[in-house]
């Protein structure tokens, strides 16, 4: 027995419920397990490699094959994702995001670990991506898109808070190996859920009519490879660029730096928390304002308010700054990917969203790794953060010029 079929409209007929959110429902629980038990791997790090007879470098290595993978994996997926829709690609994800952590409960050499950790996570984090979930949402929406992107793409910032507590307490009473194989199993509980409740939207059945019909070729849209040769794909590139960059700087060394400017660790954990926590605020709220004053407006302020934050720690350190830095960072910082995902289908239309946002996303993941290599860097050259810091302002501002520019006028006609 099949449940009842949304309409149009993305609403199940006879009810006022607008089938589109139980579909942000499904991406927010998805986005929170797998998304959020990537940020805390760390909680595990110290009792790996032990266990494993490995040093930690060995154990952080398998953590990073996982991110370069997943990076490698992310143009695929989105291509998947076009083809098979989100039900399907969300599933595998889900699967892929089980078998790694539940493997790797198991591990007792290192390959195990390279095998489980770092190709299973691969594909999980390249199928529940944050662009990928974006897209699925997409699909639902026709108009006031943010706000949906923001609470479905807020699901890593919950996981982020709730998930550390929840499993150092696991750690403690059954050891680390329970706790991230019962991480997995919630990976796998949530399938039939989304076997069950994830539907093909409205407006992909509209258009699989028809081309059956006859009538249309394909949904209204660009193709990736048209995508790749308009301006608006590059100028999204360079803002992904510098969005990784930028927020995986701060994600990953905010502690250090601010232990390096003489505070307790008990201060860099608050820091860090509040980050978090301001930012589900923040990637709801972010996708609220777009939808009332643009998508593009929105990344302007965002992108803008960072930069003029980071320069602001670097010229005037000290609490005041430093307090205002975190709160720009959460609520400006965590939802530019699902703002940039509300703007991409005015600027590409939904034909290829999955691939064209795919394959952008590459280059977050390329600017993750040079912000965090640039700050480790830094740190071991200078004893400070200051250059890496310049370098995310002087990305940042390119980042801005560039959405600046961006205009629906540099895209070919979507029919």
């Amino acid at each position: 027995m099949s449940l009842v079929q949304p309409d149009a409209q993305g609403s199940a007929p006879g009810s006022g419920l607008s089938y589109g959110w139980v579909i942000v429902a499904i991406v927010f629980m998805a986005t929170a397990l797998v998304l959020g038990s990537r940020f805390t791997l760390g909680m595990f790090l110290p009792h790996m490699p032990q266990a494993l007879d490995a040093s930690a470098a060995d154990v952080s290595a398998a953590f990073a094959v996982s991110m370069i993978g997943a990076a490698v994996l992310q143009p695929a997926a989105g291509l998947l994702f076009d083809r098979w829709g989100g039900k399907s690609v969300l599933t595998a994800g889900l699967v892929a995001a089980g078998l790694a952590l539940s493997g790797t409960s198991l591990a007792q050499e290192l390959w195990q670990l390279m095998v489980f950790m770092g190709l299973g996570s691969a594909v999980a984090f390249a199928a529940v991506s944050p662009v990928l979930t974006t897209a699925i949402v997409i699909e639902w929406f026709d108009k006031d898109r943010g706000a949906p992107l923001g609470v479905a793409t807020s699901g890593t910032k919950v996981a982020m808070i709730v998930l550390p507590p929840i499993l150092a307490v696991l750690i403690v009473a059954f050891g680390w190996r329970t706790a991230m194989l019962s991480l997995g199993i919630a990976m796998w509980v949530l399938i039939p859920v989304v076997m069950v409740f994830m539907r093909t939207s409205p407006n992909k059945i509209k258009a699989a009519a028809a081309r059956k019909a006859g009538k249309v070729s394909d949904s209204p849209g660009v193709t990736l490879r048209q995508a790749l040769r308009m301006p608006a794909f590059w100028f999204l590139a360079i803002s992904l660029f510098a969005n990784g960059q930028v927020m995986n700087l701060v994600f990953i060394h905010l502690p250090n730096y601010l232990l390096s400017q003489g505070y307790s660790e008990s201060v860099a954990a608050f820091a860090l928390a509040l980050l978090a926590g301001v930012g589900i605020l923040g990637t709801v709220m972010s996708g609220v304002m777009s939808d009332k004053i643009g998508s593009r407006l929105m990344l302007l302020i965002m992108f803008g308010a960072r930069g003029l934050s980071a320069m602001l720690v670097i010229l005037m350190p000290g609490p005041v700054s430093l307090l205002l830095f975190v709160l720009v960072f959460g609520l400006l910082g965590y939802g530019a990917i699902g703002v940039i995902g509300a703007l991409a289908p005015e600027l590409f239309g939904k034909r290829a969203i999955g691939a064209i946002l795919g394959t952008a996303y590459v280059f977050n993941q390329v600017g993750g790794a040079a912000g965090v290599y640039s700050g480790g860097l830094a740190y071991h050259l200078t004893g400070t953060y200051t250059a890496s810091l310049w370098l995310s302002v002087a990305s940042t501002i390119v980042a801005t010029i560039a959405i600046a520019m961006l205009s629906k006028r540099q895209r070919p006609s979507l029919q």
